[in-house]
C-alpha cells in the first residue's frame, strides 16, 4: 500500500499556514533606583521571541519604521480586534466582538449574545470588579492584533504578531488604513506597508506625558519593492540597489 504522507482531511485548514516566530512591542521593563522594575514605553520597536536576533540584524537596535506584509485579506485573521476583560492577576475574564462574547465560568468559556444579555458587559465588570473598575472606568480594554510578514528578516518563514491597547490612538489609525485599502483595492495581501512607531504628547491640562502612536502606511515605493524582492533572493545574492 503507497501511502503519500498526508492525513486526509474533510476540509482544508482555514488558519495561517506560517507559524508565529515572534512578537513586537513599543514598551521594555527598566530596572529604577529603587531597583524595581517598572514598564516604559519606546518610539521603536522591540522584538521578542526565538528569532530575535534576525529582527534585529534587519533593522538594527531601535527601528521605529518597518516593512510588513499581511500574508491574508481576512481581518479576523491578520487584523483582529476585540474586547477583553482581565482580573487584577492578569486572567481573561472574558473577550469577544461587541455581539459575541466567551465568558469564564472557572471551568471552561461559555458564549453569551449581546442580544440575549444586553447588560452584559457591565454584568462582567460589577462581578469581576479590577483595578480600572475601582478607578472609575469599565474596566474593559480594546485589543487589536496585527499577524504579518516581515520579508527584510530572512532565514526563517513565518509571522510576527504586534498587539496595542491604543484605543483613542493607534487603533483607530490602523484598522481605518487597513479597511479603506482593504474595501478600496479589494485585498490587502502582498501590499507592502511601513508600520510606523512615533511618541505623542498629551493634549490633557497640566500633563505633559507621551506615549507610542503606531500607525499603517501602504508604501510600494521604488525602496521598499527593493527591499521586498532583496528579502527572496538567497541570502548570499547581491544586495539590490535602486537608483
Amino acid at each position: 500500500m503507497i501511502m503519500d504522507g498526508r492525513i486526509k482531511r474533510p476540509s482544508p485548514d482555514k488558519g495561517l499556514a506560517l507559524p508565529r516566530i515572534g512578537s513586537l512591542h513599543v514598551g521594555k521593563k527598566v530596572v529604577g533606583r529603587n531597583g524595581k522594575e517598572y514598564p516604559t514605553s519606546t518610539d521603536y520597536f522591540i522584538p521578542s521571541g526565538k528569532y530575535a536576533a534576525l529582527f534585529t540584524k534587519a533593522f538594527g537596535e531601535k527601528p521605529s519604521t518597518i516593512q510588513i506584509v499581511f500574508p491574508d485579506n481576512s481581518p479576523e485573521k491578520v487584523c483582529a480586534e476585540r474586547y477583553e476583560y482581565r482580573d487584577d492577576a492578569g486572567g481573561l475574564v472574558a473577550y469577544g466582538d461587541g455581539q459575541m462574547f466567551n465568558v469564564w465560568n472557572g471551568q471552561k468559556y461559555v458564549s453569551y449574545s449581546i442580544e440575549d444579555y444586553p447588560n452584559l458587559m457591565a454584568g462582567i465588570a460589577n462581578k469581576y470588579p479590577n483595578r480600572s473598575v475601582r478607578a472609575g472606568f469599565d474596566g474593559w480594554n480594546v485589543i487589536l492584533t496585527l499577524t504579518f510578514v516581515i520579508p527584510s528578516v530572512r532565514g526563517v518563514a513565518g509571522v510576527w504578531t504586534f498587539t496595542t491597547k491604543g484605543a483613542a490612538s493607534s487603533i483607530p489609525q490602523v484598522r481605518n488604513t487597513f479597511d479603506a485599502i482593504l474595501q478600496e483595492k479589494g485585498f490587502v495581501r502582498g501590499i507592502i506597508f511601513d508600520l510606523n512607531v512615533k511618541f505623542a504628547t498629551s493634549q490633557k491640562p497640566n500633563n505633559n506625558s507621551r506615549y507610542p502612536v503606531v500607525s499603517l502606511v501602504p508604501n510600494e515605493s521604488e525602496d521598499n519593492v527593493a527591499l521586498v524582492k532583496q528579502a527572496f533572493l538567497p541570502i548570499n545574492a547581491p544586495i539590490l540597489k535602486t537608483e
